[in-house]
């Protein structure tokens, strides 16, 4: 008899383990392509990529999740009832607060990592030569030489989805980062320039 609540907050304690790990990864991916002025609902990314992205998280700030969940499994396996007692009583305070500490972290891992991304120019994203079917004379102005720079691999491919391509060109002067969309349907042919693998 005495196991079978030992196995339900095993049960439970994954449970939540899991929804954080998932929030994390949710967090990271809306900063992430926020800062490329991308909204995530539309991107389609799939669900499974949010627990990557949620590890990623987890392993920013191991030091931080490590002490946390020492202290919560010490505390469980010790059997201290008040400290037990007050974390079954404060839950509808804890959990929120909980979810909302990983959101935070999300978003921190993504500060540290877009900034190492920017300082590196993005080159773990690989460049890309794209032939389009695009019309030079029917572009606005300032977008008549894109055609060339697609072709000339001067942009790197951010984002791939059954839709559309999400292209950057890094600016190393500190500015801003526009995000090229360009539909599948515009496009001809398309070479990949082999970059080293990471993140």
């Amino acid at each position: 008899m005495s196991t079978h609540p030992r196995i339900l907050d095993l049960g439970a304690a994954l449970t939540l383990i899991t929804a954080l790990i998932y929030t994390a990864g949710w967090s990271y991916a809306y900063h992430w392509y926020e800062r490329f002025e991308l909204g995530l609902i539309g991107l389609g990314i799939p669900f499974e990529y949010h627990f990557m992205y949620g590890f990623w998280v987890l392993q920013s700030f191991w030091w931080l999740i490590l002490a946390v969940a020492g202290m919560v499994a010490l505390t469980y396996w010790a059997r201290v009832d008040p400290v037990l007692d007050l974390f079954a009583r404060t839950m509808p305070v804890w959990v929120p607060l909980t979810f909302l500490l990983i959101y935070q972290l999300g978003a921190g891992a993504v500060r540290l990592d877009y900034q190492a991304h920017r300082e590196a120019g993005f080159d773990h994203y690989p460049l890309v030569r794209i032939w389009t079917t695009l019309d030079p004379d029917d572009a606005p102005a300032r977008l008549r030489d894109l055609p060339q720079d697609l072709a000339a691999g001067n942009y790197r491919l951010l984002l791939q989805t059954a839709h559309s391509l999400y292209l950057i060109r890094p600016d190393r002067d500190g500015g801003e980062i526009p995000t090229l969309q360009l539909p599948r349907d515009r496009i001809r042919a398309l070479r990949r320039i082999p970059t080293n693998p990471g993140r």
